[in-house]
This record gives C-alpha cells, sequence and structure tokens, in this order.
C-alpha cells in the first residue's frame, strides 16, 4: 500500500436496513445481497462505496470538468484527451460486526476469531502500528463463546456440578447458546473498534462494548447466513387496491448496526494542479473527501428509507 499519508480507513455504520443488492437470484430471496465469493459473509463493493462519495460531493461530469479537485478524486470520463481515472480508490468494505438479537440485552454485535484476525491483518496492512492493536483472537470451541466485560448479554444461572452450587454464564443469540466467559482479548478489540466507529465521548461506544461478543466461526457463518433481514414485498393496483397479479418478491438487506470497514487511499495524481495552480497531492484530497463523517445512501430502495449510513474515517498513524 501507499506510504501512511495518503491511507485512510473507513468504517460503515448501517442506521437502516442496507440492500446493496446483486440483481436477481437464483434462491428463494428474489432480490439477495452483494456476498464475498470466499466467505459468503456481506460486503459492499468499493465501486458503490465510490459512485456515492462522489454523488456526496456533487462530481457531476460538468462539475469535474471544472473543478480540478473534484476531477482529480473521481476522475473524468469520455473519449477527449483530457480524460483521466479518479485518484481516490477505496476498497470494499467486509463485515466487522453483524447484530444478532439476543436474550440479554435486546442484541448483540457479533464477530468471529477468523473476522478478527482477517482485521487485525487489513489494519497493520493499511500501515497502523501492530503493538497498537488487540492480538488477534484463536478459534473458539462450538459451543464457547467470549464477552467483553462487562456485559450486557450474559445469562447467569445456577447448576448444580458433583454435589456443588456453581454460576454458568450464557449467552443465547437467536437460537443458539454459548457459554460465556469475558475475555481480555475480546474487551480489548471491542475498545479498538468503537473507538473507530464512534466519536470520542459517544455513550454508543459504552453500548457497543457492552454488546460485543465474540462467536465460533462455524456460528458467525452460519448467522451471516441467516441472520440478514428478508422483506417481502408487493405492489398494489391503482384500481383494483389489491396485489397485481405477480408483483410478490422477497429482497434481503443488511440489518441496521451492521459494522463494515475498507481502506480508502490516493494514488497518483493525474489532473494534479488546482484552479490557483498548487500541486494537488494525495493528501490533499483525502483531506478533503474522506477525514470528516458524513451520512450516505448506498444502495438501492432509497425512497423505503433503506440505506442510511453514517460514515467515519480514520487516519493512520
Amino acid at each position: 500500500m501507499p506510504d501512511n499519508r495518503s491511507v485512510r480507513l473507513y468504517w460503515l455504520h448501517c442506521l437502516s436496513p442496507t440492500h446493496v443488492g446483486i440483481g436477481r437470484g437464483l434462491g428463494y430471496i428474489d432480490l439477495p445481497i452483494d456476498r464475498d465469493t470466499v466467505t459468503g459473509w456481506p460486503i459492499i463493493r468499493g465501486s458503490a462505496f465510490k459512485g456515492v462519495l462522489a454523488d456526496r460531493y456533487c462530481a457531476t461530469n460538468e462539475a469535474r470538468q471544472h473543478k480540478p479537485e473534484l476531477r482529480a478524486a473521481f476522475g473524468l470520463g469520455g473519449e477527449s484527451n483530457v480524460s483521466n481515472s479518479g485518484a481516490i480508490m477505496p476498497t470494499d468494505a467486509r463485515l466487522v460486526c453483524l447484530p444478532i438479537r439476543s436474550f440479554r440485552g435486546t442484541f448483540s454485535w457479533a464477530t468471529s476469531p477468523l473476522c478478527l484476525q482477517m482485521l487485525h491483518r487489513t489494519l497493520t496492512l493499511a500501515g497502523i502500528d501492530a503493538t497498537k492493536l488487540p492480538s488477534a483472537p484463536t478459534a473458539l470451541a462450538d459451543d464457547t463463546c467470549h464477552v467483553s466485560e462487562p456485559s450486557a448479554l450474559v445469562e447467569q444461572s445456577h447448576v448444580n456440578v458433583a454435589g456443588a452450587n456453581r454460576i454458568e454464564q450464557k449467552v443465547f443469540l437467536e437460537d443458539l447458546d454459548f457459554k460465556a466467559t469475558a475475555c481480555p482479548t475480546a474487551t480489548s478489540w471491542a475498545s479498538t473498534i468503537a473507538s473507530f466507529v464512534f466519536e470520542e465521548g459517544d455513550k454508543w461506544r459504552t453500548y457497543f462494548q457492552n454488546r460485543f461478543v465474540v462467536v465460533p466461526d462455524l456460528a458467525f457463518d452460519f448467522l451471516c447466513e441467516t441472520g440478514t433481514e428478508v422483506h417481502t414485498r408487493v405492489r398494489i393496483d391503482d384500481e383494483t387496491k389489491v396485489v397485481t397479479k405477480g408483483a410478490l418478491w422477497t429482497e434481503e438487506s443488511l440489518p441496521a448496526e451492521t459494522i463494515l470497514m475498507g481502506v480508502i487511499q490516493c494514488d497518483r495524481v493525474f489532473c494534479n494542479h488546482n484552479e490557483n495552480g498548487q500541486k494537488i497531492t494525495p493528501k490533499d484530497l483525502l483531506d478533503k473527501y474522506a477525514t470528516e463523517p458524513i451520512t450516505l445512501q448506498i444502495g438501492g430502495k432509497a425512497t423505503i428509507g433503506r440505506g442510511q449510513v453514517y460514515c467515519r474515517f480514520t487516519e493512520v498513524s
């Protein structure tokens, strides 16, 4: 990757169900969301993010022709000699935490050892000092989860083992139950991720840490497959006020509260002088377009409130 000055992390926090789809599906869901080919986990492609980022800054073709910084950041299409590719290059936003219903605490932010290991690798490759990050967690037994401390998810019960009473701690997610263990590594990851996603002093940092859980890889794969939202939609005939024949379909969305992360970097700047004749650097573009937190609408179904996403950028240092 480029040097640290031309790299940012971007964190996406879904504020409403988000449908970044792939068109018509082959299974029982008519309009599924996009998923990583290898892991099967939900994903938001870098191309989708870059498109809505450009739209956020009104980077129309006309604006790009007259504003060198927009043209440098997002490129200019066409067959003329003045066309160029954009310097801002976001990677795909990969899943970090999936919200899952919980018997205690209403819902959890669930992740897995493999997911955190991949996150750790991405953060270090982006340029974050590995000594400033929690260690990558090890695999868990299929019936065990790790929670941060303190946790709002744990259900305590008294059990009798070999004639002795002891307290058993469990976490119930959807129809799965796990033996819960408070883990310093999970606590550290909860604090680290919360600091990236939420502003300093935001009470949601505490809410996140209290609901953070690391589940086994196998369980996480299952939850990624079954824990998304599937909505049934219909179209009403204007004349009869009943469902139009054949106009019944299902569509999948990432649940509200889903958290994803990607890397946004700046490559060589082709249109490299601004309106005042000063040279445009990669850092200039990232400072302008990838610094301040913003709210975006990403994916389809905008007219029914889908795709409201809070985006926060993290400078690599």
